[in-house]
């Protein structure tokens, strides 16, 4: 576990949910120097603290749909499930896969324009890899809210605003066109959404403002959301785990407020509405197991008349990750 003062979980608390936030104004947040910052900034990276920042797309805004595939194996040598990661991992629909314990081995998000194209892409893997499979569970996206980790500073037990989130509403947007500008701009931000302005209109040989006014209406469209930080909560000796809740007695009052409950919840890093067995999916990142059960019994005791049925399990590392995979333009 790496140390960290509270100067770096400063640092890390406003580049959050805002990456892409200069140096100069980053630095008279944290009341240090632009050379300062820039130097702890580069130190967490080699520390392997931050690996770098993602452009939050709600890629459904351009008529794509999110799926998720919930993947339990059968007994399978450590080459055999490398070759299946490895597939995944560089499989041009797969948005995140996560490698978590319990009775699941995988969890994989898939990104196609439709249910024929999900289709089309889970048959061809399980006929490749269906003799490895023992179960999986599909669930389609419904909505997402990505929630800032304000448990940074819990520390320091400072509360001086109200908790950032993104909220992925997942509604398709017929009138918003994109050109072949906009995907090359959406290609150089989800590689690399530290790239600014300047350094992607130079690529592409436009100007700035181009650049700065083709985000501005992707922004205003919804179809980006915002930037966040790709940081490694297990290094700075936090623990992930993903919790899956049944409800089956639907009362959408109590459902509301279940919601609202968990977006307070400052270990609480995402939280997402699904259609199929688990309604509600969400992240949690706690210190301690002890703090994880703390929170599962909390939400389940408030909510136990509707909550009908629950799945928990560890989450050990995201293997790959891209809110707009390249085979979407």
């Amino acid at each position: 576990m790496v140390k960290i003062d509270t100067k770096d979980r400063r640092i890390l608390t406003e580049l959050d949910m805002d990456a892409r936030m200069p140096l100069t104004q980053l630095a008279k947040k944290v009341g240090l120097s632009r050379q300062v910052v820039e130097y702890r900034i580069k130190r967490m990276q080699k520390e392997e603290i931050i690996f770098g920042a993602l452009a939050i797309f709600d890629s459904v805004v351009a008529g794509f749909n999110w799926y998720r595939v919930l993947v339990r194996l059968l007994k399978v040598n450590k080459e055999e499930k490398d070759r299946l990661i490895f597939t995944l991992k560089n499989n041009e629909k797969v948005m995140w896969l996560g490698e978590v314990g319990g009775n699941w081995d995988l969890v994989v998000n898939f990104v196609c324009r439709d249910n024929f194209e999900f289709n089309s892409v889970f048959e061809k893997l399980s006929v490749e890899f269906g003799s490895f499979i023992r179960d999986y569970e599909i669930l389609v996206y419904m909505n997402v809210t990505d929630l800032e980790r304000s448990y940074l500073l819990s520390q320091e037990k400072v509360r001086h605003r109200a908790r950032k989130e993104f909220f992925h509403e997942m509604k398709y947007n017929s009138k918003l066109i994109l050109d072949g500008i906009d995907w090359k701009i959406i290609r150089k931000l989800s590689s690399n959404a530290w790239k600014t302005n300047i350094e992607i209109a130079k690529s592409l040989g436009m100007t700035s403002n181009t650049i700065r006014n083709r985000i501005s209406i992707m922004k205003k469209n919804k179809l980006i959301l915002g930037y966040r930080l790709f940081i490694n909560p297990q290094i700075l000796g936090f623990r992930s785990h993903m919790l899956f809740l049944e409800i089956t007695k639907l009362d959408t009052e109590r459902e509301k407020e279940l919601f609202s409950f968990l977006k307070g919840c400052e270990n609480i890093t995402f939280l997402v509405k699904h259609m199929g067995k688990y309604r509600i999916g969400m992240e949690i990142e706690t210190e301690t197991e002890e703090k994880f059960q703390e929170i599962f019994v909390d939400i389940r005791g408030r909510f136990s008349d509707i909550i009908t049925g629950f799945e928990s399990f560890p989450l050990f590392r995201d293997h790959t990750i891209n809110y707009f995979p390249a085979s979407l333009e």
